[in-house]
């Protein structure tokens, strides 16, 4: 047994013992995501327990414990040509200089199952997920699934601690799909002058441009965004390339090629653009919209808007009720997360959609399974668990 499950398990049993809770916490980057804790909690910290234990490019499969940063994951990754195609955001902490001094962890990366600007076109971060390494509430490992693809007979286990925000339990490693990266990429900034985006988008998928991420904003940010254009990422072979920046071009001859493709969906990707890094002013909240593509832009009044992934997944900046924000997003078969806001919302509301009785009763009893006593980030996706 490894120092780290040493310790966390006696975390575990002086918090069962004493009747006390414990948070999980690995580069504390994702802090601001979920609900407030219910109880003052013991901190079981994830940092020491970090590095890949097995990685074969050849079988595009990693194993990384759960402490490790995403940052160096892909450094790794980078160096065999592969990566994440789900693009998780970091959630960089730079200082003062502007240097980057850490970025979130690969357990956080999973318990919270966000994913960045190619989720919509490669899948998300529960499909990456292979396998993993569970120390649940009674201070057991269990361990599912494994570094084949198709290595799951029944339920698919390991998915359910994906987006679980740590509710079910300690993630020690994961065992994760890598992708290739693609052979060629470039980012096309398509007017909207002459059309509207719903028309562009539907321009691209009927032409079937092998699109890898799009993103869209109402307001310019300094010199990189600009709410004129429809950004455009496509990724393939050359020659795919080649016939779709014509077709793109012939549709809208004053498209531009951007220079720096890369930069620019890195901070789309981290959430650093002056949407996300700008303070929030007062009663405002920002929402994540998940959504069928085809909504009509302004189904929720909104400050400041992005659409990304297609379409399915805008940001908002409103003011309005979120009873009657989830209400609208709900009739069109969606989910709002109240991803940033007041202190008066998110305690009266709550981040996550609420589950009817049927989700809630599932949900409360795989809790019991995996966390019978509850002790494990009580109240981080809901108040019952």
């Amino acid at each position: 047994m490894s120092n780290f499950l040493f310790r966390a398990r006696e975390v575990l049993e002086e918090a069962r013992k004493n009747k006390g809770y414990v948070s999980i916490v690995g580069q504390n980057t994702k802090a601001f995501y979920g609900n407030d804790y219910l109880h003052q909690c013991s901190t079981l910290s994830t940092t020491d327990n970090c590095g890949i234990i097995d990685y074969d490019p050849t079988e595009l499969v990693v194993r990384v414990k759960c402490g490790t940063s995403i940052m160096d994951l892909e450094k790794e990754l980078d160096r065999n040509n592969q990566f994440l195609n789900f693009e998780p955001p970091q959630f960089f902490v730079r200082n003062a200089s502007g240097n980057i001094e850490k970025s979130g962890s690969v357990g956080g990366m999973v318990a919270s199952g966000l994913s960045g600007p190619g989720r919509f076109f490669y899948g998300g971060c529960r499909e990456s997920v292979l396998g993993m390494s569970v120390l649940d509430g009674a201070g057991r490992i269990l361990k599912f699934g494994g570094s084949v693809i198709k290595n799951v007979a029944g339920y698919d286990v390991s998915r359910l601690n994906v987006g679980a925000l740590g509710s079910l339990g300690l993630i020690t490693e994961v065992y994760l799909r890598t992708y290739p990266k693609p052979m060629f990429e470039t980012t096309i900034k398509i007017p909207l002058k002459n059309m509207s985006l719903e028309e562009i988008l539907s321009f691209l998928n009927i032409e079937q441009i092998p699109i890898s991420a799009t993103y869209w904003t109402t307001v310019t940010y300094e010199k990189l965004v600009d709410k004129n254009f429809l950004y455009v990422r496509i990724s393939g072979k050359n020659i795919t390339l080649k016939k779709s920046i014509e077709k793109i071009f012939r549709k809208e001859k004053n498209s531009q090629e951007l220079e720096d493709g890369t930069k620019f969906w890195s901070k789309v990707r981290n959430q650093e653009l002056n949407f996300f890094s700008n303070k929030l002013a007062n009663n405002v909240n920002l929402w994540r919209l998940s959504i069928p593509n085809n909504v009509e832009l302004n189904i929720v009044s909104h400050s400041e808007m992005v659409v990304e992934w297609n379409g399915s997944l805008r940001w908002i900046k409103s003011e309005d009720d979120p009873m009657l924000i989830r209400k609208k997003i709900s009739n069109i078969g969606g989910h709002a997360t109240l991803y940033r806001g007041t202190e008066e919302s998110r305690k009266k509301f709550g981040c996550f959609t609420p589950l009817d009785s049927t989700a809630k009763r599932i949900h409360t009893n795989i809790k019991k399974v995996f966390d019978r006593d509850g002790i494990f980030n009580p109240g981080r996706l809901y108040s019952f668990m």
